[in-house]
């Protein structure tokens, strides 16, 4: 007889482990289907910080740190997350221009965020499934469900072989680019905005001449004239380690290139002429308009599946904790996929207003809209007057507000005017559609 589960959790990333977890701690029998041999090896580029204060996506994170582990509160939530890794603390950010002018943001009362290491929290959440009695299935592809009278069937593919695996339901937490929203036909309706590639290569050794934080760097003479941004994350893996991370166009392979220049010959190089490679990593990002229904039937959509690009580390944890609830009510007979649904247009911003998806995207449009001499005077400005000091309570800073906070900054200097001036209010109001023409047309 065929084996049969209460749910089956497609991905075993930060939304299928959460899930995993929670559905196993109700009493629920749990397989989590994964393509990885290896769980919680990282290959796919990813964010890897909690934020300090910060709300996003109707949330918002503090930590306290123990002697031995670190207890992560989601506070609207209202839930703990044990984290056993290292971490660092954050307390400053730094944009660099062509030219190599900084505005720099820094914060003395609190870190801004604390960066983790992504192979650590997915152990600590493995461990906690597994403790509860979840199974993994490694090296199996989920190509596809189909819904039946009594539950659901899940095809799937382990060494050349064809697999049919039955549940009452089932989580597909399987990341951005989801086979199983594919398979399922749910992408067809959805908008096209942009696709490219990201790669990232975390070096040891690197002798960063401000006190740690995240950078961003633009311009072409970062990446010897191609078209990317460059980001810069201090990383946990080992001392005076940073990630480079380059979001970039196709063709892919001009992605590690700009990483090979911007580490070696642009001028910030002198920054890693003792350093050395320790990992590299790399992932495919789409942006799609979000599902505003993330379910269809009993096969229930969470994490980046159905969203509009990415929901964060921390968003995708609360997605697999808010999963488990609704799977555990749909098996009582209770309507908790619609549950679900409220929770998901509610607090993601944005699944239903596409003016956040403007905001969302709107710092791409800042740095590919000016010309490089234009931001270089902006920046040039910036660093004039100084690093930006925040303090106080809860950050409203995220992805939504930073161009908007960025762009008033620039604006409020009486030195811009003109065209310049005239460009900042089109890229402060233009649309996603205008956002990504825009960026085509500086192509």
């Amino acid at each position: 007889m065929r084996e049969r589960y209460n749910v089956i959790i497609v991905g075993a990333g930060p939304a299928g482990l959460m899930a995993a977890w929670r559905t196993a701690e109700k009493g629920l029998k749990v397989l989590i289907i994964e393509k990885k041999t290896t769980v919680c090896e990282v290959l796919r580029t990813t964010g890897n910080a909690f934020r300090n204060m910060n709300p996003i996506n109707g949330e918002y994170l503090t930590l306290d740190k123990k002697r031995d582990k670190a207890v992560v509160h989601f506070h609207n939530s209202k839930f703990d997350l044990e984290y056993t890794g290292r971490l660092l603390d954050i307390y400053d950010s730094y944009s660099f221009s062509n030219a190599g002018y900084c505005m720099r943001m820094t914060r003395k009362d609190r870190p801004m965020s604390y960066t983790f290491n992504t192979r650590a929290l997915y152990q600590d959440l493995k461990n906690k499934a597994e403790e509860v009695g979840a199974i993994f299935m490694t090296g199996t592809i989920a190509m596809g469900a189909e819904n039946l009278k009594r539950g659901v069937r899940v095809q799937s593919k382990k060494e050349n072989k064809v697999l049919w695996l039955e549940a009452d339901r089932v989580i597909a937490a399987d990341g951005l680019h989801s086979r199983m929203v594919e398979a399922m036909g749910l992408n067809k309706d959805r908008e096209f905005y942009v696709k490219g590639p990201v790669f990232e290569t975390t070096f040891e050794g690197v002798e960063f001449p401000y006190p740690i934080g995240v950078s961003s760097m633009r311009g072409r003479g970062m990446t010897e004239g191609r078209d990317g941004f460059i980001f810069l994350y201090p990383s946990v893996e080992e001392e005076n380690a940073y990630s480079v991370i380059v979001q970039t166009k196709f063709p892919a392979h001009q992605g590690p290139k700009i990483i090979d220049y911007f580490t070696k010959e642009s001028r910030c190089a002198p920054w890693f002429k003792n350093a050395r490679p320790i990992s590299r990593s790399a992932a495919m990002v789409t942006l799609r308009s979000p599902l505003v229904t993330p379910y269809i039937d009993k096969v229930l959509f969470i994490g980046d599946a159905p969203a509009y690009g990415e929901t964060l580390v921390a968003g995708a944890i609360r997605c697999g904790y808010h999963a488990a609830d609704a799977v555990y009510k749909e098996l009582s007979g209770e309507k908790g996929f619609e549950e679900y649904r409220d929770f998901w247009t509610t607090n993601f911003e944005y699944v239903k207003n596409p003016n956040k998806r403007a905001d969302y995207t709107r710092i791409l449009l800042l740095y590919g809209y000016l010309s490089e001499d234009e931001l270089d005077f902006l920046y040039k400005l910036a660093e004039e007057r100084g690093p930006v000091e925040q303090s106080g309570g809860i950050d409203p800073s995220n992805e939504y507000t930073a161009a908007h906070r960025v762009i008033d900054y620039f604006m409020s200097f009486p030195e811009v005017k003109g065209e310049l001036l005239n460009k900042l209010k089109v890229i402060k109001s233009a649309d996603v559609q205008t956002i990504m023409e825009k960026r085509k047309w500086k192509e």
